[in-house]
């Protein structure tokens, strides 16, 4: 059964219900109201959803009681203890959909209002695009190993539930191994399919991110690295170390040279590539002073991804990496990875949109600020790729 969050709220609510049973623990008093983000939703849908009102506090789970929303998506518990230290949790089902939130009373306040908002299901994916794909590609010996930041977006006003469990899927190259993922808080929500990989839950409205390495064998000969994309996609982005080896592709057009401290890499790019279309990217050559073989997972700070994934593959880009164990995905096996974030939109048929970039520059100097000041980057990286971010800022504002 898939989870959403639930969007809580701080609206005025005029609610006039019968309050849930709780075992009498205070004055608190918390007020609900069910929307329905899908527009055109019958009004029935908010009448009679069970909500369940649980204690979280310290991580344990108790259940206080249940009550039922009214004509008009309301509901109310009351006789809680609103110490500000304590958390509580409700949870609501609608359409094999399990909505949850967390939250507590503020400080001195006996009266919680939280708003929860709920969506028709849909198995039809016309509404699902890929903002950007973002594709890092370094050498070892004897393999490639790659690390892909995708920025899905679900257009739609209804949640995604795919056919038979599977709903978003990923395509990887021919020949790729070792999968892994940078996140093992949702490692439940991953399968391999044939081609690549797959979600199995259920996908909102809006954005969501999804970081992950593997790599792919190489003698270096020559390798195609070849894939359908299965969502429209507005922006590809690839990045390949430059070491020596030949880069080509009928889909993408090389941009200029970039990178770290350490390594540069050669930029290549493509805008509005529609659905089922191929990427390919032909590499050729030995590539020069490489390592031995190493995993192909992940040396990211797992705290960074409650940010934005972005970060810490800029990191990576930048030579400032944060350790971290990967989680990999076997046969069987699942992991996933996830965060929200805005994806920048690219004008139709022509270069990046500037702007756009800029607005993303600035939101990823912000959240990498709130990163710095929890002590997840350590001052040198946040230096670092703050000074670089600024810079690109600067160029984008003066044109």
């Amino acid at each position: 059964m898939s989870r959403i969050g639930l969007v809580l709220g701080v609206s005025l609510l005029l609610l006039v219900l019968s309050p849930a049973a709780v075992t009498a623990q205070g004055e608190g008093i918390i007020e609900g109201q069910v929307m329905n983000g899908t527009a055109g939703a019958s009004q029935v849908s908010l009448v009679g959803l069970e909500v369940t009102l649980y204690d979280v506090t310290d991580g344990s789970e108790a259940l206080l009681g249940t009550t039922f929303s009214d004509g008009q998506g309301r509901f109310q518990f009351e006789g809680l203890a609103t110490d500000p230290d304590r958390t509580y949790e409700f949870q609501l089902e609608y359409q094999g959909i399990v909505y949850g939130a967390q939250s507590a009373f503020p400080e001195g306040e006996t009266l919680l209002r939280v708003a929860a908002t709920i969506y028709e299901t849909t198995s039809d994916d016309s509404g699902i695009v890929v903002e950007r794909q973002h594709v890092l590609i370094d050498f070892e010996a004897g393999a490639v190993v790659i690390r892909e930041l995708c920025v899905l977006n679900n257009t739609a006003d209804t949640i995604y539930v795919g056919q038979e469990g599977i709903t978003v899927q990923f395509s990887l190259p021919s020949g790729a191994e070792e999968l892994s993922f940078s996140d093992a808080e949702e490692a439940n929500h991953f399968v391999e399919v044939t081609g690549g990989f797959a979600y199995v839950r259920a996908l909102a409205p809006g954005q969501r991110q999804v970081l992950y390495a593997y790599q792919v064998p190489y003698d270096g000969q020559q390798l195609a690295l070849s894939r359908r994309l299965v969502y429209p996609t507005n922006s590809y982005d690839a990045m390949i170390a430059d070491v020596g080896v030949e880069v080509e592709s009928p889909q993408l057009e090389y941009q200029s040279l970039t990178g770290g401290e350490e390594t540069a890499y050669l930029h290549f790019s493509g805008q509005n590539l529609p659905a089922d279309s191929e990427v390919v990217l032909t590499l050729s050559g030995a590539a020069q002073g490489v390592a031995a073989p190493a995993p192909a997972g992940f040396e990211l700070d797992l705290g960074l991804q409650r940010y934005a994934p972005g970060i810490a593959l800029l990191m990576v880009l930048l030579g400032a990496a944060l350790p971290l164990a990967q989680v990999r995905l076997g046969k069987g096996g699942e992991a996933s990875a996830e965060a929200n974030a805005s994806g920048a939109e690219t004008r139709a048929g022509g270069p990046p949109d500037t702007q756009s970039e800029g607005d993303e520059l600035a939101h990823l100097i912000a959240d990498l600020d709130d990163a710095y000041a929890e002590g997840l980057v350590d001052e040198q990286a946040y230096k670092q790729l703050r000074a670089r971010m600024e810079q690109r800022l600067r160029e984008i504002r003066t044109g």
